[in-house]
């Protein structure tokens, strides 16, 4: 190694983010491979700022509904915020809207506040060097039948009474007795509600109202639709709503797309038989009404339902049946039509009994008309995204954002098939997409626990599989080695999802989380973390090991706090803290108010004197860095180093957080090029790697002349050097980066890698928080 007085520059660029040229990637406009690593923001943008318990009369009153504000109160605290997140390594945020926060009280008219609050948000972002980009979040359609999402007057469009949907079990709502502002609007029953009636019939209506449901259309006030299928005035709707906002994002250069629908779902649509939903697929807890049933109760008809329990190794039994909604209660609004009657999916004989009609059980199977097998994706869901990402494209003309579009599958039903014909109108775009699936563990999140003792792959077993031991997994490892099998399985879904085209499609998970209240949400008592830090790191690392994901964690919740939390009498815990995400009874926020969780709380919080520990060995490495790591819990696991931006195609980028090893390693892809095209840069953790030395091992392979490699013993300060003659590196602590830019004549093919192991023994005593420069609040 020597020294040179030739610096390199550690100024950190934004450029456009385009699909790289040949590989299934992000580039920026030098070529680099981009990895896009960052957060949801934020869980509790999912419901308004005045939160009201479901049931109540505030809760259906939208007169006065704003999310302005969520997640942070005004543009001191965003730019704070945003800088912090920055520091931790985020380079990209999911910013969570919905759709009833763009338009809360009647079709066509926005919240302009709102507008004003997110072009603020998106400004501070910009200036704290963080990308964006948009999520049109829902959870099982809208809060009013126990998610998020859409707005009131989407129910009163399709001639639906929310107010009655819990008494008829059109949704599983929690009552005003059952429930606190932390668990409302559904508790932990919410999935249910997708299979229920008013969810699958909005979801119905939306996707394909013009095939199941051509008789209901619109006769209100709007001339425009007049006369047109309520499914297509809800589409439009929608796309005009998030088109709005684009339009008002389209300057900002660091917007780059949108996802357009959070976990979308069919619905009805492709149900095979009125009489069942499957239960791999569809979680039934609670008491599950089949199609017709629901169908039924909406209709005013006491119908006998089954009650389902938890159970194992099938997730839930039928423990009971009872006869619901036997005060006749309908679903529909005085003067509105039963959609589902209009078109004879069912009918009431004279003595009130429900009969089939004549398209029989599988209704929703086939087209009605036709008789043609449909196919949710293809047949809507695909020209659904389509129109949307058009409207985007065309919103932003003119500006600096970008028109990524995020693409979903259906949780359950793998990737959609991009073979559409392109629009000859629209240059290049079918070439920004991306795809963007979610994965959770879903035994734990069922469960609220985790054991790694053995583990299993639930997925596989969903699917079908009934070999046990092929999908068992034991200990820490297994359980990394397990999530890593499942990250993996998303590059195969390229091939249908891009099947035939050859087009590169980066794959960026959208969401993925660890339950803060699992093990009975134990944590809180007793402070030992031990299970979300392995949780945490058994993702992050899965992750690392499946290739260049992308990710943005799921979520910042700025609002998680453990004061004055009244506890829900449901919730199965005695715990007297219910859900930190004060949604559903969630809690995966990344930052907290909680002493015992966190090394340090935000500011305003209950002293228990507990403190957050791994099996007895104190977490405390934060205090040593002023403010930088306030409010983020699960520290070690989730500050991780990796490249932002790579001089090639990545072949591996894993950290090893029981030994705080951190290796890269890439391929060169061009044989010259200016020093852009040849640095790369890569964030490291302070937490990780200030005030320890570090052992840097810098090497290269060329077919001709094999591996050569240099070791470098590094400490906190600024340093840098040439390396085995062909790379040259800088080390500066006070930006929290190595930059690595190789020599122009390594060839096409050559191995370029750099392997950083901290020496946890050899740490020294200092405090460090004011050598922070660039990456720190």
């Amino acid at each position: 190694m020597t020294s040179t007085s030739s610096s390199i520059s550690s100024r950190v660029t934004f450029d456009t983010v385009l699909p790289h040229s040949t590989l299934n990637a992000f580039s920026d406009a030098h070529g680099r491979t981009l990895l896009l690593r960052g957060l949801n923001v934020s869980g509790d943008a999912k419901y308004p700022v005045s939160n009201a318990l479901a049931g109540t009369p505030e809760f259906y009153d939208v007169s006065n509904v704003s999310y302005t504000g969520k997640p942070f109160v005004g543009e001191q605290e965003a730019g704070q915020w945003w800088a912090r997140l920055r520091s931790w390594g985020i380079g990209v945020v999911r910013l969570v809207v919905c759709w009833e926060a763009l338009e809360p009280r009647e079709m066509g008219v926005y919240d302009d506040e709102y507008l004003v609050y997110l072009r603020m948000l998106v400004r501070k972002a910009d200036e704290a060097g963080l990308r964006v980009f948009i999520d049109g979040h829902q959870d099982v359609w809208s809060r009013f039948t126990g998610g998020s999402g859409a707005p009131l007057w989407t129910f009163h469009l399709a001639g639906l009474d929310p107010t009655k949907f819990s008494h008829i079990c059109a949704a599983a709502l929690d009552t005003p007795k059952e429930s606190s502002k932390l668990s409302t609007p559904s508790g932990r029953l919410w999935p249910t509600n997708y299979s229920k009636f008013a969810v699958a019939t909005m979801f119905t209506l939306f996707f394909a109202g013009e095939v199941f449901a051509p008789k209901a259309l619109y006769s209100g006030s709007n001339a425009e639709f007049f006369g047109k299928n309520i499914g297509y005035v809800l589409r439009t709707s929608y796309i005009r709503a998030y088109a709005r906002l684009m339009e008002e994002l389209k300057d900002f250069p660091n917007v780059l797309g949108v996802d357009p629908m959070n976990e979308p779902h069919p619905g009805y649509i492709g149900l095979p038989s009125l009489h069942y939903f499957n239960e791999t697929t569809d979680l039934h807890l609670g008491y599950m009404p089949n199609a017709l049933s629901s169908m039924t109760l909406a209709a005013g008809v006491p119908t006998s339902v089954p009650y389902f329990s938890r159970s194992w190794p099938h997730p839930s039994k039928i423990t009971r049946n009872d006869i619901l909604n036997q005060d006749s209660i309908t679903a529909w609004l005085p003067g509105a039509s039963d959609i589902w009657q209009d078109e004879r999916v069912f009918t009431i004989s004279p003595s009130g009994n429900a009969e089939l009609g004549p398209k029989g059980l599988s209704y929703f199977l086939n087209h009605p008309t036709t008789g043609a097998a449909v196919d949710f994706e293809s047949d809507f869901y695909v020209p659904f995204i389509r129109s949307f990402h058009r409207a985007v494209i065309d919103a932003v003309v003119g500006g600096k954002a970008g028109t990524w579009l995020f693409v979903e599958p259906v949780p359950n039903l793998g990737p959609p098939t991009w073979t559409s014909p392109r629009s000859p109108a629209i240059k290049g775009e079918d070439d920004f997409i991306c795809y963007s699936p979610h994965w959770y563990d879903i035994r734990a999140l069922y469960e609220k626990g985790l054991s790694y003792t053995v583990s299993f792959d639930v997925l596989s077993l969903a699917n079908g599989s009934r070999n046990m031991l092929a999908h068992s997994y034991f200990g820490r490892p297994g359980l990394t080695k397990n999530y890593a099998a499942n990250f993996r399985r998303f590059w195969n879904h390229l091939d249908t999802f891009r099947a035939g085209t050859g087009t590169p499609t980066p794959i960026l998970i959208g969401e993925t989380g660890v339950p803060w209240d699992m093990n009975m949400q134990s944590a809180y008592n007793t402070g030992d973390i031990h299970h979300q830090l392995t949780m945490t790191d058994a993702i992050l690392h899965a992750m690392e090991q499946s290739g260049a994901l992308n990710w943005t964690f799921w979520n910042l919740t700025l609002s998680h706090s453990t004061l004055g939390t009244p506890s829900a009498v449901h919730n199965e815990t005695s715990s007297p803290f219910q859900s930190g995400d004060a949604w559903n009874s969630e809690d995966f926020s990344i930052v907290s108010s909680d002493p015992s969780t966190t090394e340090l709380p935000l500011q305003n919080y209950t002293d228990t004197g507990i403190r957050p520990h791994d099996r007895g060995i104190p977490l405390q490495r934060a205090a040593h860095f002023g403010d930088l790591y306030r409010g983020l819990r699960c520290a070690p696991a989730f500050l991780r180093p990796y490249p932002f931006a790579t001089a090639g195609a990545i072949v591996k980028s894993e950290f090893s957080l029981e030994i705080c090893r951190f290796e890269l390693e890439y391929r060169v892809l061009r044989a010259a090029g200016s020093v852009d095209e040849r640095t790369t840069d890569i964030f490291i953790p302070a937490y990780h790697f200030w005030g320890r030395k570090v052992l840097a091992k810098f090497w290269v392979r060329t077919k001709d002349k094999g591996v050569r490699a240099e070791e470098v013993l590094l400490k906190w300060d600024f340093l840098e050097g040439d390396a085995v003659a062909a790379v040259r590196w800088k080390w500066e602590c006070g930006s929290q980066s190595m930059r690595l830019v190789h020599a122009a004549g390594l060839p096409v093919g050559a191995m370029v890698g750099v392997v950083l192991e901290a020496r946890r023994e050899e740490e020294e005593k200092v405090g460090w928080a004011e050598m922070i420069r660039s990456w720190v609040v």
